[in-house]
């Protein structure tokens, strides 16, 4: 399977190389024995604290780990390292990327940046970080996966392996994070005993033996931080509230109102290149998920029992046709396709060029201020809906997980430090440098106790937003394993806004959405399946990226849906839908 995979990915990928993560390094050590040495159990106690040794509960698990554990051997309660983690000169490659590129300083590279240099002073770690820009990391990880020569830590490889995560794991490319559970206490304890949410631990575990990946976690219950925003300041010119708009026809109602009204705004609709992120599905009210994407396929779902697929359904039908009409009334930039995330776009927003854009919750008040227009009022704005009434059935299944991620490579220089320098990021004093950056440069502790954001971070002086510079100097939630603090640049006095945003997408969402067709988390594929499943993906991956926007755009009729759908099945549509309904059923027989 290995030397297999390795001749696929064989391809002439010599554009963007990068500097090669190491060289002829040692094979990852092998799992630790149940019974550690002996050392002083000091559970939850900062670095230097002694406590002594609990006694146990009769009938529980007796761990010679420094703190508890359950009856399958995994942490029971948090743990704080005892810092450094180490003394030697080994230095760790850490392969990731940064959304906030354009901020980072000219005069240094990454490593030497403030969170990183604390992030040393604290656990002793050298890490050489390999920094690559978002667009160069898919042909970039392909070329490192052919050598057979991956950092030692990779972040997002779940968007990049060509294969399951179980596959990565079979074929000796990545780690099992579970075979080495004593190095990661506190992430699999946060996951599986902090009393979290079902949902997240069948994320994160892909057996009851097998986690691949250590994700980026919300500190808190799933939440809905990212929606559509409307510039509620031109809505009031028009008499309207962003709360009654409720409906498609509402919205494009609105949409074309401000279009007759606000002379800056020619195309008030501003649409990604994907059309939506997953986990922030805005457009799903046709019983659909639409997501153009280049890499994989788009998401599955059910329908009556059923697997569908993404962006081949009637509901997908029914939404292009609502948003080619859009288009057809001028409501939406031409060059949609050409912006995958909506920073891209921020000139038009600030220049009073879009009235309907997605953002998050803190982007809100960054939007309000540095847009030219001083009234300017960007107010959070529902998902449209086909009725007033309607529930969704069809969306994603909440859990504290979000996009970031890491593995860890089978070479590895010290799987033991690797783990346990990421595992910091989870611990009850690591996981707020990471999450709130280095005391005083985005955020402080002011002498009432309360943590606040720094008056150089809200009104820095070289005009860098505080969205940038919570890219550079707190954890990139993104791309990065860890716990992200949601409300890190809402500590002032203008947080109270995206925090009410929060509050009405969430409310909004648990009202109605009801994920009753939603795939399973743990109704995975497994390696045959995943096999059969590469050898019909790629071509229909294609097909789709070329076609679906067209039909958007008018570039395609929408008469030639079904010539459309046709072309899939003779790609082999239905090959795939059996895969995963055949996973689908196993995993109903096992419930």
């Amino acid at each position: 399977m290995k030397k297999t995979l390795a001749l696929i990915l064989a391809v002439a990928l010599v554009l963007v190389l990068f500097a090669a993560c190491g060289d002829n390094k040692p094979t990852a050590t092998e799992p630790p024995a149940t019974a550690a040495p002996e050392k002083t159990p000091t559970p939850t106690s900062a670095p230097g604290e002694t406590t002594a040794p609990a006694e146990p509960t009769p009938g529980e698990p007796v761990s010679n780990l420094p703190f508890a554990v359950d009856e399958d051997g995994v942490a029971a309660e948090p743990y704080n390292y005892e810092l450094p983690l180490t003394t030697s000169d080994d230095v760790l490659t850490y392969w990731l990327t940064n959304y906030s590129m354009q901020y980072l300083p000219t005069d240094r590279g990454y490593g030497e940046t403030d969170l990183p240099m604390e992030a040393k002073n604290r656990t002793g770690v050298n890490v050489e970080y390999i920094v690559l820009p978002p667009t160069a990391r898919a042909e970039n990880f392909a070329v490192l996966l052919n050598s057979d020569d991956l950092c030692d830590i990779m972040s997002n490889a779940s968007m990049y392996y060509p294969g399951s995560p179980l596959q990565a794991i079979e074929d000796e490319y990545l780690v099992n994070i579970y075979d080495y559970k004593d190095f990661m206490p506190n992430y699999l304890y946060e996951v599986k005993n902090s009393g979290v949410d079902a949902a997240t631990y069948e994320a994160v575990f892909f057996a009851e033996d097998i986690v691949p990946y250590a994700y980026c976690l919300t500190k808190n219950a799933p939440q809905i931080e990212m929606g559509y925003c409307i510039r509620q300041d031109w809505l009031d010119k028009l008499d309207m509230k962003a709360d009654e708009i409720v409906t498609w026809d509402d919205l494009e109602n609105a949409l074309g109102l401000i279009k007759s009204n606000i002379d800056t705004c020619e195309f008030p609709m501003w649409l990604s290149g994907t059309l939506e992120a997953t986990g922030n599905w805005q457009f799903n009210s046709f019983g659909n998920l639409s997501q153009i994407v280049t890499i994989s396929l788009p998401p599955v779902f059910l329908k009556d029992g059923s697997v569908v697929l993404g962006c081949t359904t009637d509901g997908d039908r029914q939404l292009v046709t609502k948003l080619n009409s859009f288009m057809n009334a001028g409501l939406i930039n031409p060059d949609w396709s050409s912006y995958i995330y909506a920073a891209l776009f921020s000139n038009r927003t600030y220049n009073n060029e879009v009235a309907y854009q997605t953002m998050s919750a803190a982007g809100i008040v960054e939007a309000n201020k540095l847009t030219a227009d001083p009234n300017c009022d960007w107010a959070p704005i529902q998902k449209p809906l086909v009725t007033a009434d309607q529930v969704m059935h069809v969306g994603s299944i909440r859990t504290r997980i979000g996009a970031g991620n890491v593995a860890f490579a089978v070479k590895n220089t010290n799987l033991e430090l690797a783990m346990k320098w990421m595992d910091y990021r989870y611990s009850p004093e690591g996981w707020e440098l990471y999450a709130y950056g280095p005391e005083g440069k985005i955020t402080e502790i002011g002498e009432d106790g309360k943590r606040r954001n720094t008056e150089w971070a809200l009104n820095n002086p070289d005009g860098i937003p505080l969205s940038g510079l919570v890219g550079v100097y707190t954890i990139g939630a993104l791309v990065e394993a860890g716990i992200s603090a949601s409300d890190v640049q809402l500590l002032h006095e203008g947080g109270a806004k995206p925090l009410a945003a929060v509050a009405s997408w969430t409310t909004w969402m648990n009202e109605h959405y009801d994920a009753a067709d939603a795939y399973p988390l743990g109704a995975r594929l497994n390696s045959e399946q995943q096999d059969a499943l590469r050898i019909y993906s790629s071509d229909i991956i294609t097909y789709i990226a070329e076609n679906f926007s067209a039909f958007i755009d008018g570039s395609r009729n929408v008469n030639e849906w079904d010539d459309y759908v046709a072309t899939l099945n003779t790609l082999g549509l239905q090959d795939i839908l059996d895969l995963y309904q055949d996973a689908y059923d196993d995993y109903l027989a096992k419930q």
